[in-house]
């Protein structure tokens, strides 16, 4: 088996272990926390790629589980997205 040698800028490694480095750090900053289980309608439709329109006509047909939370209409998101 040949091994094959290539020559590589010095710089563009250092450039390359830079960002490895901060890309590293803005991971250790991430706080992970769960997706919640109800969302407003708005989020909802984003979320499935479909218009508002959609989801509240989804919504009326009986199809989307929903409460109401202050006021605000809000969508179980566990549900089958791809209806």
């Amino acid at each position: 088996m040949t091994t094959t040698l290539i020559a590589i800028d010095p710089a563009a490694i250092d450039a390359l272990t830079a960002e490895i480095k901060r890309l590293h750090q803005r991971l250790d900053a991430v706080e992970m926390t769960p997706r919640p289980d109800w969302v407003t309608v708005k989020e909802y439709a984003s979320h499935i790629g479909r218009s508002l329109r959609t989801v509240t006509r989804r919504i009326d047909a009986g199809e989307l589980e929903i409460r109401n939370e202050c006021g605000v209409r809000m969508v179980r998101i566990n549900q089958d997205a791809s209806q």
